[in-house]
């Protein structure tokens, strides 16, 4: 018989790959609404991922404080957590940009000027 969270684990890793799968053919306004949710720091999967990391990482380390798991563990978990937490910070700026974008009734009666295609400038966080 399969643990419960196994169970679990596989039907959320279905379900990612199913939502992947559904914003590779959304258009612009549904890609919008799809990662407004997705992205959201506290309530959306970014958000909640970042809280099972954290778990990880107190559960880790408890079992490297007990030497069932290796200090790296909890350390290389402890990282993520952070890296996560980080990222999610760094979209948060964003999430009015999806808003708006996913609050629009149509891009096609949207004025030109708003669907004009631009120049995509990628800036970064330099540590």
């Amino acid at each position: 018989m399969t643990p419960p969270a196994t169970t679990l684990t596989d039907s959320v890793t279905r379900q990612l790959d199913l939502l992947s799968a559904q914003l590779s053919q959304a258009g612009p306004q549904q890609a919008a609404q799809i990662l407004q949710q997705v992205l959201d720091s506290e309530n959306g999967i970014l958000g909640r991922l970042t809280s099972l990391v954290v778990t990880g990482t107190y559960v880790t380390k408890h079992h490297a404080q007990t030497g069932t798991f290796p200090a790296e563990m909890w350390l290389a978990l402890g990282r993520t957590a952070n890296t996560l937490h980080d990222l999610a910070l760094d979209l948060d700026e964003h999430q009015e940009v999806f808003e708006e974008i996913a609050a629009r009734r149509s891009l096609a009666t949207s004025s030109p000027a708003a669907t004009q295609a631009t120049a995509l400038v990628a800036r970064g966080r330099h540590r």
